[in-house]
């Protein structure tokens, strides 16, 4: 078994994937981390992109390289699995924590979308991702209210946070979740901003970062793509922003596939639910202690605020 004890034991790393993919790997550098740890690693003749899973993460983790494999079988642009020498498309790894899996990526050349202009053609593909999906065999792991509102509850429960404002946020949590649960349920990749995805020279958007999909609403990812608020600091115009940002995704989207008036109602649901989610599992990634006082007020304040605007302008 390969035995790792930091995420940060590089020499150590090195010489795993050299043993399993026989690629001959030269340099490997870690370069972000969140729900894993993403390194860049390179030989002489090119540069490939490897993630490693938290081991409470292995369940997603496995069913994302289904998603790809699924996806890429049928000619939609995700990134590409490379397989190691004896053809699995990941290796096991033991950490401290526990046994944990990788995944080596191809690098892909490409920049990240921007969205003012390419948002009606990134919307046309999403039809077409959503629409494929419907044909995917294997079952989701679902996901509802008490992976998008009960955990950041809970986390501000622990954290003693004041009750007054855990009550509002709880409220608040219900009143839009009561709307989201009328809607259709399928597939979400749940996770898809520009930053997921890069365009190539032949206009397309290669996408990745597979970790969260799930069986719960395909509106999530309209909701995800067409937000144009900031995550910390909220400016009322952005409400009529989101708007227009919607209205040129959904000329794109509406070639391959249409959405009913009610989910449309929802998408400013949606963007309130992604800090409740985003927050929560930033937190189960990087601890408790990751929180301040001072940023918990701030989003806070930042729900409060959006809550008001949309009762206010709510089409």
């Amino acid at each position: 078994m390969n035995k790792l004890n930091l995420y940060y034991d590089c020499d150590n790393l090195i010489k795993i994937l050299n043993n399993c993919y026989k690629l001959n790997f030269k340099e490997i550098y870690l370069h972000r981390e969140m729900i894993g740890c993403v390194y860049f690693a390179k030989n002489s003749r090119k540069k490939y992109v490897l993630k490693i899973y938290r081991q409470f993460n292995t369940e997603q983790a496995l069913q994302s390289i289904e998603v790809i494999q699924f996806l890429k079988k049928n000619n939609y642009p995700v990134v590409s699995i490379i397989p190691t020498e004896v053809g699995s498309l990941y290796i096991k790894l033991n950490i401290p924590e526990g046994q944990c899996i990788g995944i080596l990526y191809d690098y892909i050349e490409g920049i990240e979308p921007n969205f003012s202009t390419e948002i009606t053609n990134v919307g046309q593909q999403i039809g077409e991702l959503h629409n494929l999906m419907i044909k995917y065999p294997n079952p989701l792991i679902k996901r509802d209210k008490e992976f998008y509102i009960d955990r950041y509850v809970a986390i501000l429960q622990k954290l003693h946070y004041s009750s007054v404002k855990i009550k509002e946020l709880e409220s608040y949590g219900n009143e839009i979740w009561s709307n989201i649960k009328r809607l259709p349920n399928g597939f979400c990749h749940g996770d898809l901003h520009s930053g997921n995805m890069l365009q190539t020279k032949l206009n397309k958007y290669i996408l990745f970062d597979f970790d969260i999909v799930s069986y719960s609403y395909s509106i999530i990812d309209v909701a995800t793509l067409s937000n144009d608020t900031g995550f910390n600091q909220l400016d009322e115009s952005t409400y009529d922003s989101t708007k227009k940002m919607f209205e040129r995704f959904y000329q794109g989207y509406s070639k391959k596939r249409t959405i009913n008036d009610i989910e449309i109602a929802a998408i400013f649901d949606f963007i309130a639910v992604r800090h409740y989610e985003l927050i929560a599992t930033i937190t189960e990634c990087q601890g408790l202690n990751s929180l301040s006082q001072s940023f918990l007020d701030e989003q806070f304040e930042w729900l409060m605020k959006w809550r008001d605007i949309c009762n206010r302008k709510r089409f």
